[in-house]
């Protein structure tokens, strides 16, 4: 018995003595940063967490890197489906979520726009706003920035009160609500304006002065048949100031989004006449890369309530002439799609049935790969 228990206390050690030989502790203390200008082809991805949405979180990622050590970059919590923007004039990140005393039990609500720096990823500043803002399915129009100076963004209340959360991110501070009764989301336009989606058809267009007070709303014409052939909330904005929204039909409604009044364009089609069974579909189902070129998530077995479906391809298009110019065989069934990178680092970012990321070189649709980013990963925003 003796000889038995040397024998194991001698294994033991060695092994023991391996395992501090072969494993060193990593050091502690250690705060490691990102560049402040990130590569041009780096994306964020928002996994919205459904499965625990207190936990959300935007991840900063390297879509070309080939291991998952070099495509995790960093990430920022994104608390209870909260909405993103980037924000390129200050080179922040900006991200509107809520929060309760108690966790998952509840509590207190707490809603604030989290401003964060790109290169530590540590928080810059927290703006409380009204905790109302609307905590549904991921919609890219949920919150805004408006003007060119990025000074203002517009957060969506659904409460089920609608209105827009004016913060002012150059002084840091809520500026103020306003009311948008029967019209939802907010489509940035002009330099001091955003325009809300009415459930009639047509738009409803909010006018701030430069502190981010209202001075006036103005409304259009109905533009479409919120019954009969609705439109997806989500368009391509192409760099020319045009909003391409597609509807369910697969028919675009452009707007001209270019200037404090918006005006609707004349509509035109994604599909030939033979191709009508072509529908677009998915929860982001458009999108435009940084050469304006615009992106459209379709469905071979479009019809009737198959919008939300996803897609087996992605289009390609010329906007400004609505002709088609190539189209992507996706490798796995998309849900939503996004871009990233200039020149030859174009990149369609999309997420799969699986709830993957492929990754698709422009324009050729060559893929690349395909990652695993978060546990459902809705949302992909470039820098450009």
């Amino acid at each position: 018995m003796k000889i038995l228990t040397s024998t194991l206390l001698a294994v033991a050690l060695m092994i023991t003595g391996l395992a501090q030989a072969e494993f060193e502790p990593e050091p502690v203390g250690v705060t490691e940063t990102l560049p402040s200008e990130y590569p041009d082809h780096w994306v964020m991805i928002h996994d919205f967490s459904f499965f625990h949405m207190m936990e959300g979180e935007v991840l900063v990622v390297d879509p070309l890197a080939e291991d998952i050590a070099g495509q995790y970059r960093g990430m920022m919590p994104a608390s209870f489906t909260a909405a993103y923007r980037y924000g390129n004039v200050r080179n922040e990140h900006y991200v509107m979520e809520t929060y309760y005393s108690r966790g998952s039990r509840g509590g207190e609500r707490t809603d604030m726009v989290t401003i964060w720096d790109p290169a530590s990823l540590e928080v810059s500043a927290e703006i409380i706003i009204p905790s109302k803002r609307i905590t549904g399915m991921p919609k890219l129009i949920a919150a805004s920035l408006i003007g060119a100076d990025q000074k203002f963004v517009g957060v969506y209340n659904f409460a089920p009160g609608q209105s827009v959360s004016i913060v002012d991110l150059e002084n840091r501070k809520f500026v103020g609500e306003v009311a948008t009764s029967g019209c939802g989301f907010v489509i940035p336009n002009g330099n001091r304006s955003f325009t809300s989606i009415c459930q009639n058809g047509s738009f409803l267009t909010s006018h701030l002065d430069d502190d981010g007070e209202l001075k006036d709303t103005t409304r259009s014409d109905v533009l479409f048949d919120a019954e009969n052939d609705p439109i997806f909330e989500g368009a391509a904005f192409a760099h020319d100031g045009i909003a391409h929204f597609p509807k369910f039909s697969g028919e675009i409604l452009p707007l001209d989004v270019s200037g404090e009044e918006i005006k609707g364009l004349e509509t035109w089609w994604l599909t030939a006449e033979g191709e009508r069974n072509w529908r677009p579909g998915g929860i982001n189902v458009a999108t435009v890369d940084s050469t304006g070129t615009g992106y459209f998530l379709m469905n071979p077995e479009g019809g009737e309530g198959t919008h939300k479906d996803g897609g087996a391809e992605v289009w390609a298009y010329d906007l400004g002439a609505g002709k088609r110019t190539g189209r992507v065989e996706l490798a796995t069934w998309g849900l939503s799609i996004g871009t990233t990178g200039t020149g030859d680092n174009r990149l369609l970012i999309v997420t799969n049935a699986d709830l993957g990321i492929d990754v698709y070189r422009l324009p050729g649709g060559e893929h690349v790969q395909t990652m695993s980013a978060g546990q459902t990963p809705f949302m992909a925003h470039g820098t450009h």
